[in-house]
């Protein structure tokens, strides 16, 4: 084989190297950016991360709600949760659950904070509530209570990525645990769980 088919041959496979892992290149960070997208994450600016979750199963039974908050390093600061009764449907039993978690918040002293829920359409009330005349009146609540806070904000959350809010709201029913409980740090049966968020690296 002469050396100019040599070198010729060398360069082909280093193109189609290059070419391979280009592409496998743009699958590891598209992958990457659908974990992030899918997965919870701290915010940047300093404030508390609070996400909330109203597991509701029909107007004749007991709902639970809870929330959970995080600082920007993804460290819990505290969690709650509680069983409430008469919420006809989902979406009044979620808003009642961002009450709840804005009242705790305000009477623990938090100042600023991101609010972040999977409920699409209770964050668009929120941001519009003249569109939504039906429920003023726990609307009306939700502004009353955001001047207690210097900064706070309502952003949609991936039902993946409300993962742990979930799991303690569910808890209520499924463990029968109605009576309403505010504690420091994150549940010790989610440990694992909220590691895993905190560093999703080590995943």
């Amino acid at each position: 084989m002469s050396r100019v088919k040599l070198i010729g041959d060398m360069k082909e496979e280093i193109e189609q190297w290059f070419q391979l892992n280009n592409i496998s290149s743009s699958e590891v960070t598209a992958n990457t950016n659908l974990q992030h997208c899918e997965s919870w994450s701290p915010v940047e600016n300093g404030a508390i991360k609070c996400n909330v979750h109203a597991n509701w199963i029909n107007a004749h039974l007991h709902s639970g709600v809870a929330w959970i908050a995080r600082d920007h390093y993804g460290n819990v600061t505290h969690h709650a949760r509680d069983a409430i009764v008469h919420a006809p449907n989902h979406f009044i039993a979620e808003l009642r659950c961002i009450i709840y978690a804005m009242t705790s918040l305000s009477d623990l002293g938090v100042t600023s904070v991101i609010l972040s829920s999977d409920y699409t359409e209770v964050i668009e009330a929120i941001k519009s509530p003249l569109q939504w005349l039906r429920h003023r009146g726990l609307l009306q609540q939700v502004i009353q209570l955001k001047e207690k806070f210097q900064t706070i904000t309502f952003e949609d959350e991936k039902v993946a990525a409300n993962g742990i809010a979930r799991d303690i709201a569910r808890s209520v029913l499924r463990d029968g645990r109605f009576q309403s409980y505010l504690a420091m740090g994150g549940p010790s049966w989610l440990h694992d769980k909220i590691a895993r968020e905190k560093h999703p690296s080590n995943i």
